[in-house]
C-alpha cells in the first residue's frame, strides 16, 4: 500500500529557513527554531550578517542566539527520517515479502513466510487492516496524553517568562530606592552603594540565571514533546504498516514520558538596606572620629 503524503504542516517544521529544504542533522538555537547543522555553521561563520556583539540573530524570529547554544535536535531528526521513510514500501527483510500480518507477542510486523516460522509458532497474528484501528486509537490517546503535558509544559513557561519580568521589575524599583536613600549620604557611603548594589546585582543574576534555567528546561521539553506528536500524528497517517512498525515500543515510549516540575525559584528579596540603621551608625563613627581629633 502506498504510503499518504505528509502534511504541508509537518514538512513545514521539518525544513531548514536556510537552505528551504528537509533539514539534515537539524541543530536547536536558544530561541528553540532549529536549522541544518551545516546551514546554521555556515551563517555563524558568514560575516556580512549583522549581530549583537558576539551573537548572531536567529534568522526567523530575529533573536540573539551565540554558537554556545547549538544543540542537536534528536526528536526532529526522527521526524525528518520518519517523513523520507513515509515513501518506502515496507517488506521483509528476510523474506522480501509484503508484511501483511502483525504478531501480538512480539509486536511486529511479519510476513506470511515468517508466520510459519518457528520463532513465531503458537502467536496469536492477525491480517494488519485488522488491528490497525485499534493500536491506532492507542496511538491517538497517546497524543492526547502528551499535547495535554506539552499544554502544562506550555502554561509553566508562561509562568517562567512572568516571573522573570516580575524580577526584573522589582530589582529596577529596589535600585531606585537605594539609590534614592543614598543621595543625601553619598558623601560617607559610596562604598556601601556600590557593595549593596554589587550585592543586589549579584541577587538578580543568579535568580534570573536559575529561571532562566528553568525556562530552558522547559522549552527542550516542549520541543521534545511536539516533536514526539508530531511523529505520533504522522505515524497515524502512514500506511497500516508503518503505522504498525514497532507499535507497542512507540507506546511505552509515549506513556513513559514525564514532565518534571523545574525547581521552584524564590522571588522573595535577601538584599535590602536599611538606611536610617546605617545613617545613624555612620554618624555615630564620625562623632567618635571628631571627638578623638579634637584631644
Amino acid at each position: 500500500m502506498a504510503s499518504p503524503i505528509p502534511t504541508k504542516k509537518l514538512k513545514d517544521e521539518a525544513t531548514c529557513a536556510i537552505c528551504l529544504s528537509l533539514m539534515t542533522t537539524p541543530m536547536s538555537i536558544s530561541c528553540g527554531h532549529s536549522y541544518c547543522q551545516k546551514c546554521i555553521m555556515d551563517f555563524l561563520q558568514n560575516p556580512s550578517f549583522l549581530t549583537a556583539g558576539e551573537e548572531k540573530f536567529c534568522p526567523q524570529c530575529r533573536a540573539p542566539f551565540g554558537e554556545q547554544s547549538l544543540r542537536p535536535n534528536k526528536q526532529l531528526g526522527n521526524l525528518i527520517q520518519a517523513i523520507k521513510e513515509m515513501s518506502q514500501e515496507v517488506v521483509c527483510e528476510e523474506h522480501g515479502e509484503q508484511l501483511q500480518l502483525f504478531c501480538e507477542d512480539e509486536g511486529q510486523l511479519i510476513c506470511w513466510r515468517c508466520e510459519r516460522a518457528p520463532q513465531h509458532k503458537g502467536h496469536t497474528t492477525s491480517l494488519v487492516e485488522d488491528v490497525c484501528q485499534g493500536y491506532k486509537k492507542k496511538l491517538l490517546e497517546a497524543v492526547t496524553y502528551l499535547s495535554q503535558l506539552n499544554n502544562e509544559c506550555m502554561n509553566l513557561k508562561v509562568l517562567t517568562t512572568r516571573q522573570i519580568t516580575e524580577w526584573k521589575g522589582k530589582m529596577d524599583v529596589q535600585r531606585k530606592r537605594i539609590k534614592s536613600d543614598f543621595k543625601n549620604l553619598h558623601s560617607f557611603l559610596h562604598e556601601e552603594e556600590k557593595f549593596y548594589l554589587w550585592r543586589l546585582k549579584g541577587e538578580e543574576e543568579q535568580t534570573i540565571r536559575r529561571l532562566k534555567y528553568n525556562k530552558g528546561i522547559l522549552e527542550e521539553k516542549h520541543c521534545e514533546l511536539k516533536c514526539s506528536i508530531m511523529e505520533l500524528e504522522l505515524k497515524c497517517q502512514s500506511s497500516p504498516q508503518i503505522l504498525l512498525q514497532d507499535v507497542k515500543n512507540t507506546l511505552d515510549r509515549s506513556w513513559a514520558v514525564k514532565l518534571e516540575r523545574p525547581e521552584a525559584v524564590s522571588l522573595e528579596l535577601s538584599t535590602t538596606c536599611n538606611i536610617p540603621e546605617l545613617y545613624f551608625d555612620v554618624k555615630r563613627k564620625l562623632r567618635s572620629y571628631q571627638d578623638g581629633s579634637s584631644l
